[in-house]
């Protein structure tokens, strides 16, 4: 009971994180100088967002863990970004960080599909 409290815990505190991160004006980022920084930062942020819905909704008995993990990733990157246009007047609205949260989804949940045995053990 506990490590299920934990597991949606962190889930939301990483959710919510991510939600800050989109939304404030951030002038002191580390930078790889990769000329695709941002888009790495995407990738990675909501493929981890994929992957803790997943224990999320598999310690709940979701029979469509999977699904409803990367369904909410990819809906929560599009009205985080829809919300950068519309109340920020430091961000705006990208399509190709979009594509870039969708794609750190994607390859979280090939991952997470070849991986789940091992990763439902370790929970």
């Amino acid at each position: 009971m506990l490590k299920n409290y934990l597991i949606h815990s962190i889930s939301l505190l990483y959710t919510i994180s991510i939600g800050v991160l989109g939304l404030a004006h951030l002038t002191k980022v580390p930078k790889l100088n990769t000329g695709f920084d941002d888009k790495i930062a995407h990738f990675v942020l909501y493929a981890g967002l994929c992957l803790f819905w997943f224990m999320s909704f598999h310690v709940l008995k979701s029979n469509s863990s999977l699904l409803l993990a990367s369904l909410l990733s990819i809906a929560y990157g599009a009205v985080i970004e829809i919300l950068q246009g519309v109340l920020s007047i430091h961000r705006t609205t990208d399509i190709f960080d979009l594509v870039a949260n969708c794609l750190g989804v994607f390859a979280m949940s090939l991952i997470i599909k070849v991986k789940k045995e091992v990763i439902i053990k370790k929970l």
